[in-house]
């Protein structure tokens, strides 16, 4: 009986996703928000950008701006001389310097480029573009298994930042520790917290929220410039502990999703959080222990 539940919701979240790919696909030129796509899927938008990368190897993100350009790829092709900008337009981008910026970062020329080559070379971009993204075999060394527990209210000092997790998380924690300078006592770190979440009023990528800090006895006095300070509220975590670099974490969300979206857990719209257990400066690599956590009710 639980092989059939575990089932019927893999199945339910496949639906969703697939009702939100045809509502992106059918809405091109519209300003999309992550709260109206997880709408006519019929889901929550908390979780929704990892629930849809767990199955589909690409975010909402991901897949409104390969579809994009997979669409605005066979209008140049079937119209040798019909306007770039208002091709643009019609598959959603603002403007004509917006689209050549996508276009030549995704395929490495511009679309004048593009109508030069020849017919097989077009229908090989075109039909790269429009097959589905799956996620690279990465071996993670991540415990399938997981428990539930309960996170005492924290005290967190961070630096916020937006855009896609995996792209701005290094950054952002490299850009952290010059402001923390010398303005935090050791005695007062309890550990240091990655969290990553989403802001519903943002659209595109921007909704995709990073913050990297410390978590501490109590509130920062004095307060450091350039960062910010919240109370993390007390509350249930699913728990998946990694084993290894850094660079994984991303990939094991991904796996982490799956296994949730196929059981009967229920998600909470709070952050996700990453609770690093061992100093990395001092700790092989593939030794690195990472908390994975998800807020769950």
């Amino acid at each position: 009986m639980a092989k059939i539940k575990t089932r019927h919701q893999a199945q339910f979240h496949r639906s969703q996703i697939g009702r939100a790919q045809r509502y992106i696909r059918l809405n091109l030129n519209e300003r999309l928000s992550l709260s109206n796509i997880a709408k006519q899927a019929g889901s929550s938008s908390y979780h929704f950008v990892r629930l849809f990368l767990a199955y589909t190897g690409e975010t909402p993100f991901d897949f409104l701006r390969r579809i994009r350009l997979a669409t605005a790829l066979r209008m140049l092709q079937e119209d040798a001389h019909g306007s770039i900008t208002e091709i643009a337009l019609s598959v959603g981008y603002e403007t004509a310097s917006a689209f050549n910026k996508v276009f030549k970062k995704s395929l490495h020329l511009n679309p004048s480029d593009f109508r030069n080559l020849g017919k097989e070379r077009q229908y090989e971009l075109i039909y790269d573009l429009s097959k589905p993204r799956m996620h690279k075999e990465i071996a993670v060394n991540l415990i399938p298994s997981f428990d539930v527990v309960t996170r005492p209210l924290t005290h967190y000092l961070f630096l916020e930042k937006h855009g896609p997790f995996a792209e701005i998380a290094p950054p952002t924690w490299n850009e952290l520790f010059p402001l923390l300078s010398s303005h935090i006592d050791a005695r007062q770190i309890v550990g240091y917290l990655g969290l990553s979440g989403i802001d519903k009023s943002k659209l595109g990528e921007d909704a995709m929220i990073y913050e990297a800090g410390l978590a501490l006895t109590g509130p920062p006095e004095p307060m450091p410039q350039g960062l910010e300070y919240k109370r993390i509220k007390s509350g249930k975590y699913a728990c998946f502990r990694l084993t290894g670099p850094y660079s994984q974490i991303w990939t094991a969300f991904s796996q982490i999703f799956k296994i949730l979206g196929d059981s009967h857990v229920e998600l909470r719209p709070e952050f996700c959080i990453e609770n690093y257990l061992n100093d990395p400066k001092i700790t092989p690599e593939n030794e690195l222990l990472t908390e994975l956590l998800v807020p769950v009710a």
